[in-house]
């Protein structure tokens, strides 16, 4: 029995070396092959991974290259290389807090064949406060049987993932049903959510409650969900690609129309102009979409946002102060 474990990473040269060693001290009765997608990075990231290449030659393998290829398709090529019956996943900036996590994850999935999934929990590690917490996946169940593929393909889904990708471990057979190629075509985001929404149609998913994992959690880790963030549009562009992605390939459960779609990007950019206090943008963006998305109750909503400026600043500060308050939640 073999389990390999798939490791991205990208100038993280004061973690790496935790996160390997986490992986490399695992007991159990099993093979182990750690696969390290190393992308480019510019700090000394690059030379630690070689040096755990060399100590460890028959248990790291370790692809890098000339060119930085970003989080998906260094993702995918970390993936694809693992030859596991059994495949981890961790992040090079995370790292396991149990030296069985590997083992009670096999034995797990051995014991239900029906699952092909399997979630871990452990501790959110917040960096900046120094604060580490309990908890990870809400879902701490056994068999979850489909509700994973209602979570995803469900007029209901409002995004995110169903289970946290940290620390988990999927059969390898799994693999066969992403069209890695195509998600990189349409420039997709993310590949969690498309990956687990798709698996979702093929097996069911199950969560351990064991602390298996510690997840770093920065600041910076807001991200595209961040107003400013400069790729916040492009970001929720692509994830109503991703949707139409998932229409395209599972119709018969398809729960997003294009309409949808398109009323979610409204106010999606609605709520950026006000952020930024952009009241004519705002107004502008009001008055274009009335003729597209006739009888929107986002566009609607909005409408009443814009009726004065005083109404507009006023919500612009009370969305800002919620912002606020879950930002400083996250770290």
């Amino acid at each position: 029995m073999k389990i390999s474990v798939a490791v991205i990473t990208y100038n993280q040269q004061d973690t790496i070396a935790q996160t390997l060693d986490s992986i490399l001290c695992q007991q159990g009765d099993f093979e182990l092959e750690v696969v390290v997608g190393e992308d480019c990075s510019t700090d000394n990231t690059l030379a630690i991974c070689q040096e755990y290449a060399e100590r460890y030659p028959e248990q790291v393998v370790l692809l890098s290259g000339p060119q930085n290829l970003g989080i998906t398709a260094n993702y995918f090529r970390t993936l694809k290389a693992c030859t596991g019956e059994f495949i981890g996943d961790i992040a090079g900036d995370d790292y396991y807090c149990d030296k069985h996590a590997l083992d009670k994850q096999k034995n797990y999935l051995q014991s239900h064949p029906e699952v092909g999934v399997l979630g871990a929990n452990g501790y959110r590690y917040y960096v900046r406060r120094n604060v580490k917490e309990e908890g990870l996946n809400p879902i701490l169940l056994t068999v979850t049987d489909d509700k994973a593929k209602e979570f995803y393909f469900s007029q209901n889904y409002k995004g995110g993932v169903y289970l946290k990708p940290i620390g988990t471990m999927i059969r390898r057979e799994m693999l066969q049903y992403i069209d890695y190629d195509e998600i990189l075509r349409r420039k997709l985001p993310v590949e969690d959510y498309p990956m687990q929404a798709i698996w979702s149609q093929h097996t069911q998913f199950a969560c351990m409650p064991d602390l298996l994992v510690i997840y770093r959690i920065y600041e910076e880790s807001a991200t595209f969900i961040s107003y400013d963030h400069p790729k916040y549009m492009q970001y929720h562009r692509g994830l109503a690609e991703t949707r139409r992605y998932l229409n395209e390939l599972f119709p018969v459960d398809a729960c997003f129309t294009e309409a949808m779609l398109q009323e979610q990007l409204f106010y999606k950019e609605f709520l950026l102009y006000l952020y930024q206090c952009n009241y004519a943008a705002a107004k502008q963006l009001v008055a274009d979409a009335n003729s597209i998305l006739a009888n929107s109750a986002k566009v609607y909503q909005a409408k009443r946002f814009t009726r004065t400026w005083l109404h507009f600043v006023a919500f612009h500060f009370y969305k800002k102060f919620i912002n606020l308050k879950e930002l400083k939640q996250r770290t």
